[in-house]
């Protein structure tokens, strides 16, 4: 078994294979490569171009035509190769499940093929990842120095909108576009969740003292209250992964330290030179019981869009409401799509056209309870322990540190799936989607590498086993 602690040998081996690995190809011209490439760029920039040019957001279908040829090329890798991975029979199961359930409830197919659309959009992109041919040996180190270079850009660019005028609040965030501080703090989570990787697999901390306090730079610009939230549960989650596999105790005090740290610098700059310029309340006074419960269960509407905000708690509360009339709907919902519109395609699902509060904004998980019911749900919620599982379990033995940081990150980010669908609306994050699916893709091939070479080499036994003239599959 490898040593869980990765001396620092390990690292220089790793670095020393990515720069022959460099030497002997340059991967990043790989066509598959540049098609990634282009999907997040197209995420990252065309929606920020769209809000500065004055066009609406309805105008953006370059990000969905990219996708759409990535999830062609995903059913041509199958056509070519003969073979269909687990994941793909599972979205089938879910799609004839929920997708007939909506249909027997009298919703058309245009919102019913859009609600499939917004929810395999992404992780179809990670079978595309698990299918690519050949990942290079020094992909999982580039994938994580990318993830934290694209933060210290994005508070970069977030300092200088700053400087130039623009005021702390929801669209104060980078490149993100227009209101676009939730697919922002997500993409920080995801990259926290990383930080929190590469120590488990490292215990390094200079890298998760910079991209924590990265974090907290873009928090406070953004006026993201539930940043030090996040990162101490998080903190939490490393802490017993860290112990349940052996660490020290004594290693645990960097995270005490880290969130007083933290603390200790948000709270009197946020105070200081957000809440006073803009008129806000300290950030002390909403962790009263008063204003937490306005804040968890407010039904306001945005004078700006018209919609209702509806608060956190609400959301959950009221899509239970909603699911609790029969026995079949509390199980499965109301079925695919049912709570999903577009304004470009001019649809909207049959529970939305026939809600009380009409055009709502809320996190997702009160959708998908609505859509999916307590089945969908706990579904989902049962692949997420099983894919962190087999990750953590992989990590322990991979002699590969950034592979291992990867793996790490990407378990814990997955844990907290219902954290981040109670607070934000992730599933439609499409940078943090976009790198978490791939980053998905590529380990889950790590992971069953050895597998697959083992099936091979039983293959080519059994064939040269097997008598003269005998058929063998």
């Amino acid at each position: 078994m490898a040593d869980i602690n990765y001396r620092s040998q390990h690292l220089e081996t790793a670095k020393a294979k990515g720069q022959g690995t460099q030497l002997a190809a340059d991967w990043t011209r790989e066509w598959w490569f540049r098609l990634l490439a282009i999907l997040l760029f197209a995420e990252l920039i065309v929606p920020f171009f769209l809000w500065k040019a004055g066009l609406p957001a309805s105008t953006d279908f370059f990000r969905e035509v990219v996708a759409a040829a990535i999830v062609g090329l995903v059913f041509a890798f199958m056509l070519l190769r003969d073979r269909i991975p687990g994941a793909l029979l599972l979205i089938l199961g879910i799609t004839l499940i929920w997708g007939m359930l909506a249909l027997l409830e009298g919703q058309a197919m245009a919102p019913t093929a859009w609600g499939w659309w917004r929810l395999f959009k992404y992780p179809l992109i990670g079978i595309f990842a698990y299918l690519v041919p050949r990942w290079p040996a020094d992909f999982a180190r580039w994938f994580f120095r990318f993830c934290v270079g694209l933060l210290i850009f994005e508070i970069g660019v977030q300092l200088v909108q700053f400087a130039m005028g623009a005021p702390p609040g929801d669209s104060l965030a980078g490149t993100f576009p227009w209101k676009g501080v939730g697919p922002f703090t997500m993409f920080v989570f995801f990259v926290v969740c990383l930080g929190f990787g590469h120590w488990l697999a490292t215990h390094q901390a200079k890298g998760l003292l910079l991209i924590i306090a990265l974090g907290t730079v873009g928090a406070m610009l953004s006026v993201t209250k539930f940043y030090l939230m996040a990162v101490a549960l998080l903190g939490v989650a490393t802490l017993v992964l860290h112990l349940v596999r052996g660490g020290r105790f004594r290693q645990l005090f960097l995270y005490v330290a880290l969130f007083i740290l933290s603390a200790a610098i948000f709270l009197p700059v946020y105070n200081t030179f957000i809440a006073n310029t803009r008129g806000l309340k300290p950030l002390q006074e909403y962790l009263t019981m008063d204003s937490l419960e306005g804040y968890l269960f407010s039904d306001g509407k945005g004078a700006e869009d018209g919609k209702y905000n509806l608060g956190r708690g609400l959301a959950i509360t009221y899509a239970w409401q909603q699911i609790s009339g029969d026995p079949v709907t509390t199980l499965f919902g109301f079925g695919l799509g049912s709570r999903t519109s577009s304004i470009a395609l001019n649809v909207s699902g049959r529970v939305l056209d026939d809600d009380l509060y009409g055009g709502v904004n809320a996190a997702t998980l009160g959708t998908w309870i609505q859509e999916f019911g307590l089945v969908g749900v706990g579904l989902f919620l049962c692949l997420n322990i099983w894919m962190a599982w087999k990750m953590l379990r992989h990590a322990r033995h991979v002699d590969d540190p950034y592979l291992a940081t990867l793996e790490y990150g990407l378990a814990l980010f997955t844990l907290m799936w219902p954290l981040w669908l109670w607070y934000q609306k992730p599933w439609v994050s499409g940078v943090m989607m976009t790198l978490y699916w791939v980053g998905i893709g590529f380990v889950f091939q790590q992971i069953n590498r050895p597998f697959k070479r083992r099936s091979r080499f039983a293959d080519r036994e059994r064939r040269v086993a097997a008598p003269p003239g005998r058929f063998l599959p």
